[in-house]
């Protein structure tokens, strides 16, 4: 169903930027930069560029970006505390540590994809429905995205959303330090069912069987490396 798309961004959610930030920077070497605010949605963020490593993106199965910069970021996603911190509780609902939230990719036809993803087949591809975004950044730039969204996230977020930036100059090419993702791989009851699914989004991510007697839960895992060293979650 889904011709040609890159991966665009990993969401890490944590419950308070400033202190991952930190964190981050502590196990990773490097200093994720001020990304700005998300208005009326009670969250800011900090990023870092993100490269892939080559047998990440061959496994994926995504198309390969070209170019001396990559457009694919990583996303420290905390509430802001210049807002209501109760606008955040959705959006960060459960998050008591660091978790890999949810990944985005880029398709080069998002509406295309959206209305096939919309028809009667099976397995399902629920996507949600398409929310237009903003964000200031620090330097007064304002971004201006549309994405797909659901909640709860399909899948905790294994299935990947669907952004499009429109005419906005992608944040990857904000100048920021970078990391590279070694690893991205899912935990799920029913691998089998989950792999349809991203069957039909052209991806191939590693799906394991969680085993629930242990409290394990499903989600998105991945193994970070900086110059200072590598950060599981």
């Amino acid at each position: 169903m889904l011709n040609s798309a890159e991966f665009d961004h990993l969401v890490i959610a944590v419950p308070d930027l400033q202190e991952y930030v930190e964190q981050c920077e502590g196990r990773l070497g490097v200093r994720p930069v001020d990304g700005g605010a998300h208005p009326g949605l009670g969250t800011a963020n900090a990023l870092l560029g993100l490269e892939l490593s080559d047998e990440l993106s061959d496994s994926l199965g995504l198309t390969r970006q070209s170019g001396p910069k990559p457009l694919t970021y990583l996303e420290i996603l905390g509430p802001d505390p210049e807002q209501d911190p109760v606008l955040a509780a959705t959006r960060l609902a459960g998050v008591t540590a660091p978790t890999v939230q949810r990944w985005a990719i880029r398709p080069d036809d998002f509406d295309g994809f959206v209305t096939a993803a919309a028809q009667p087949r099976e397995p399902r591809v629920r996507l949600g429905e398409v929310h237009g975004m903003t964000r200031r950044r620090p330097d007064g730039t304002v971004l201006d995205w549309r994405l797909t969204r659901r909640t709860p996230l399909p899948w905790s977020g294994i299935q990947p959303f669907l952004i499009d930036w429109k005419d906005t100059e992608h944040p990857a090419m904000q100048e920021m330090p970078s990391v590279r993702l070694e690893s991205l791989w899912g935990t799920s009851e029913d691998p089998d069912a989950v792999g349809s699914v991203l069957d039909l989004f052209g991806i191939g991510l590693d799906i394991i069987a969680l085993d629930v007697e242990e409290g394990e839960t499903e989600g998105l895992h991945a193994h970070l490396k900086g110059p200072g060293g590598s950060w599981t979650l």
